[in-house]
């Protein structure tokens, strides 16, 4: 099935040649910001709405789909300058349940449907609203499908719900038909191979799936990225896998907070339009604050020989002066879109950034716009191709996300005036791009477009190797809790608090 991000791309020439009808005006809550950009990259508008976390785009570009944690919302982004709320629904509560879904962390449209799913961690009810988009405005809630796992992400193609199935034990991805309301398929990992086992199950935790031309894409945390053939829904197949790590590095006990930091960490993936380069962003953190950790960044990885999978490029994060999970300034990446040459970036603190990936072993910086005391970004997707793209932000950071915002921002090139520093020197203020290629040679890539070549670092080999976690955690029997969905224990027992336990 054609992917609808590639039908959308296909519609924005029509809509950038015919204008946007209907127009309404903007609700208080929205703000205009000046699309001159005279006085530098920066917003074009902005919309005030807590809790807010993923957000898709509609086909039409223009109309966007956010979970709100306790709920979702729509919004017409055809002006950008001023986001209209179309609806907010909260406090989604299933027939015979004692309480709302919590948790909404994902939503995913496609066509006239969408589904709206949780737990992303725990809770007491967990599985998908199916809900009738077909008016935005009037979007209607039709059925609830209940699971026994919770549900951080998910993808929907078609009448097809691609579910992350984290369990505790396999792990599955899983496929419910949003039409007949049953579960058609699943996969997991220990049909590859049973010795998947025996890593600690926090280390291979299903993350995300990007579902494309009869493939699925799976980001499994520390274990890699595994594609799947979806042409039949109801039996998928093995494509093809690649990791930082050999799977025997990764079994028996470990150390409790190792998936918190570098190796691995595979948190969002999305391909190319033709599905041979694929995009995998990592999510990590200095988990003790003692520079044994720090963010990750975004891989290009080519699969056009499913056979040989190889490293292209990275794109690094930015320096701050603390990455720690607990108190720093984020800057690992998040979630991305990727549409024809561009790719749309998040990188919660570290802001938002546009990217030329025309040639993805060689990807070239185009914007950068960030606020680190104001805004943390938890998605960036591209709206109408040449005119905008959209974001959330959580606010100040997962602490405050009452202060949550949907912006738009230009989709061209620029740099931001007076952009604030990451670190306290002040160094690293200027929008930079560094990419490490396949030989270890780093570039990094000035606004200006002077470049500097650095020799050296590690050398990229198959994909399938790479280092440990930091030695300086604790060591617990199965390796610790799920990254990428709550801490749980082994941050309490640290001492590290409860306040930031319900994160991405």
């Amino acid at each position: 099935m054609e992917s609808p991000r590639n039908r959308r791309l296909l519609r924005r020439s029509v809509l950038k040649a015919t204008g946007a009808a209907g127009i309404a005006a903007a609700v208080p809550a929205a703000t205009a910001a000046d699309t001159s950009q005279e006085d530098g990259y920066e917003p074009i508008g902005r919309y005030d709405i807590p809790n807010a976390k993923e957000l898709v785009m509609g086909e039409d570009g223009t109309t966007a789909y956010v979970a709100l944690t306790d709920g979702f919302a729509t919004f017409d982004l055809s002006d950008p300058a001023s986001p209209e709320l179309l609806t907010e629904q909260r406090g989604l509560q299933p027939e015979g349940e004692s309480g709302p879904l919590q948790q909404i962390y994902d939503v995913k449209q496609d066509g006239d449907s969408m589904i709206v799913v949780g737990p992303a961690n725990s809770g007491n009810v967990s599985g998908f609203f199916t809900v009738d988009v077909s008016s935005p405005a009037d979007a209607t809630v039709e059925s609830f499908y209940r699971t026994e796992f919770p549900i951080h992400n998910s993808y929907l193609d078609g009448s097809h719900a691609y579910l992350t199935g984290n369990d505790g034990e396999g792990n599955p991805m899983v496929v419910v038909d949003i039409e007949s309301q049953e579960e058609v398929g699943r996969w997991s990992q220990l049909e590859y191979d049973e010795g998947y086992a025996e890593v600690p199950v926090g280390r291979r935790s299903l993350h995300d799936i990007y579902v494309q031309d009869d493939r699925a894409y799976l980001a499994y945390w520390d274990t890699g990225t595994w594609v799947l053939d979806v042409s039949d829904p109801t039996s998928p197949e093995y494509v093809t896998h690649f990791s930082d790590y050999e799977l025997s590095e990764l079994q028996g006990s470990g150390s409790q907070l190792a998936g918190y930091e570098p190796e691995g960490n595979d948190h969002y993936v999305q391909p190319n339009a033709d599905g041979t380069v694929v995009a995998v962003g990592g999510e990590s953190w200095d988990i003790n604050g003692n520079g044994s950790g720090g963010p990750s960044g975004i891989d290009f990885w080519d699969i056009s020989d499913p056979d040989s999978p190889e490293r292209l490029a990275t794109i690094e994060p930015e320096e701050s002066d603390s990455n720690a999970y607990q108190g720093g300034t984020w800057t690992t990446s998040h979630n991305f879109d990727w549409v024809g040459d561009r790719l749309y970036t998040s990188w919660y603190n570290g802001g938002v950034k546009l990217f030329d990936v025309s040639d993805p072993a060689s990807p070239e910086q185009l914007a950068w716009w960030r606020q680190p005391d104001e805004t943390s970004f938890w998605t960036a997707q591209a709206a109408v191709e040449g005119e905008f793209f959209a974001a959330t932000s959580l606010g100040t950071g997962l602490e405050n996300t009452d202060a949550a915002a949907v912006f738009t921002f230009p989709d061209e090139a620029g740099e931001q005036a007076n952009a604030p520093s990451l670190v306290e020197d002040g160094s690293g203020s200027e929008p930079t791009t560094t990419t490490t290629s396949m030989d270890g040679t780093t570039t990094t890539t000035g606004m200006d477009g002077s470049t500097t070549t650095a020799d050296g670092g590690t050398t990229a080999d198959d994909g399938n190797s790479g280092s440990g976690g930091s030695d300086d955690t604790e060591e617990d029997s199965d390796g610790g809790g799920m990254p990428g969905f709550g801490v749980g224990a082994a941050l309490a027992g640290l001492g590290l608090g409860l306040r930031r336990l319900r994160r991405d």
